[in-house]
């Protein structure tokens, strides 16, 4: 039987349509053919409408990541209604193309993702904490994503930054990844009187750990980047903000957590399911573990389910799964990129290791792990 939250939920869907296509030509974007593996293309797309109370952005560079490449492998993703394409990538950069309201011509801002579905969250700005599932996603979810000459948005899914970070901003959007798992778990740790963190772990050496990375940092807790081959250059790269690096294929994961006396914090960044269950035992009393990979369904592992529960139960262990991110976490990061740069002079520009043209935009959506960060030049 269906009770008010079912009735509400089901009324909404029926009753708010999509968006239509908001591109009528011409501007180029990076685009592929949801569903149809190998798809991704540079295209011609229309020039974006702006309707009334938009924005208009002339784009300067977008990040892509594992999720650009597996909707290129037609893995997911969906087109805006009426549209045959779906314009790609979610982490963005660029500047407001002429006055808006209080942004003015020139304005470098960064966009967020996700857009609300009218749910009792979505209507109180926290998108990111969906109750009904219908949002959508720029990139993602039926809406055209960043990785286009121009973009049309509303402002209050614009982020204005400061020019002294600009050449990194495109880093914003992963990075409020782990201001949200931060933002989270400093609410729920509140459950103790006394809760001081030292020493924390993140698994996973690629974008988002490193930056999970630079958050702990600013924090002040010890830490150590751990992935699975040894990468020299990485360890030196970390180096730099003071964090530790770890290979396991040189030294187990528990036996990096046995270098600490305690370890309060591990952010799970690998995208392997059999990892994130490997750090749930990392972690000490009363301590928090922040998982952000999102993993196929088709992986099964043996694992020790006796020991983990026992250690999550009797350690007073907090599990937290973290996706997307609301306006807070892009203002924290805002300014957390802000201090990262006047701390650590361009460290976070040394994370953007591969640059490549919009007209070769295409080539880059395979995953190369041999680069950090891989961004499309999109404009000047």
């Amino acid at each position: 039987m269906e009770d008010a939250f079912d009735l509400a939920r089901r009324d909404h869907r029926a009753t708010v349509s999509r968006p239509p296509c908001p591109y009528a030509p011409p501007v180029r974007a990076l685009t592929v053919e949801p569903g149809r593996a190998g798809s991704g293309a540079v295209r011609v797309v229309p020039e974006p409408v702006v309707a009334e109370g938009e924005v208009l952005v002339d784009v300067v560079r977008v990040g892509l990541c594992g999720t650009d490449a597996e909707i290129e492998r037609g893995e997911y993703g969906r087109a805006p209604d009426g549209a045959d394409v779906l314009v790609i990538g979610h982490e963005s950069f660029g500047r407001v193309a002429r006055d808006a309201g209080s942004l003015k011509a020139g304005t470098p801002v960064v966009a967020s993702v996700r857009r609300p579905d009218g749910c009792p969250n979505c209507l109180l700005g926290e998108q990111d904490m969906c109750l009904w599932g219908g949002f959508l996603e720029r990139g993602i979810e039926g809406l055209h994503g960043f990785c286009a000459e121009r973009f049309a948005e509303r402002p209050e899914y614009l982020f204005a930054v400061p020019e002294t970070i600009a050449d990194v901003a495109v880093l914003l959007e992963p990075l409020t990844i782990s201001e949200k798992g931060w933002r989270h778990i400093s609410v729920a740790q509140r459950r103790m009187t006394v809760w001081e963190p030292r020493a924390a772990i993140v698994a996973g050496g690629g974008p988002v750990g490193i930056l999970a990375a630079v958050k702990l940092r600013l924090q002040g807790l010890d830490v150590t980047v751990v992935e699975r081959r040894h990468k020299p250059e990485k360890e030196a790269l970390l180096a730099r903000i003071g964090a530790g690096y770890a290979a396991t294929s040189v030294t187990p994961l528990a036996a990096v957590a046995a270098r600490s006396k305690r370890i309060d914090v591990v952010i799970e960044a690998t995208g392997t399911s059999a990892i994130a269950f490997e750090c749930l035992r990392l972690v000490g009393a009363n301590g928090a573990v922040i998982l952000t990979s999102v993993t196929g369904a088709g992986r099964s592992s043996l694992l020790p389910a006796d020991l983990i529960n026992q250690n999550l139960v009797l350690d007073n262990i907090l599990v937290l799964g973290v996706v997307n991110a609301k306006s807070d976490d892009f203002r924290q990061g805002i300014a957390d990129l802000a201090e990262a740069e006047r701390r650590w002079p361009g460290f976070l520009s040394t994370l953007i290791t591969r640059r490549v043209p919009l007209a070769d935009a295409a080539s880059a959506l395979p995953h190369d792990p041999s680069q950090i960060k891989t961004v499309v030049e999109v404009g000047p």
